[in-house]
């Protein structure tokens, strides 16, 4: 779903989200990442299926807190965003 041009995630069981993964390397680097995402997402467990063929267990994903009535049906699209933010 779209929170205005932002994705907000929403979970449901068997959902797949495809995009890309980050491994992080300093424990720092989560607690940056959780206050920039501000209250407005938390931080869930997920696994992640790499293109290689791989899964990653116990993964972590941010999905949206917000009421769904707040959020609108759709899909993020990177190049609109970024062309909407210049």
């Amino acid at each position: 779903m779209m929170w205005s041009i932002y994705p907000a995630l929403v979970p449901k069981e068997g959902n797949v989200v495809k995009g890309k993964y980050w491994k992080c390397e300093r424990i720092e680097d989560v607690g940056s990442l959780c206050n920039y995402e501000t209250n407005a997402y938390r931080m869930e467990f997920c696994d992640i299926a790499t293109e290689e063929g791989n899964v990653i267990k116990d993964g972590r994903i941010f999905v949206s807190t917000m009421d769904r009535s707040n959020l609108d049906e759709g899909s993020f699209d990177l190049e609109k965003f970024v062309r909407n933010r210049t």
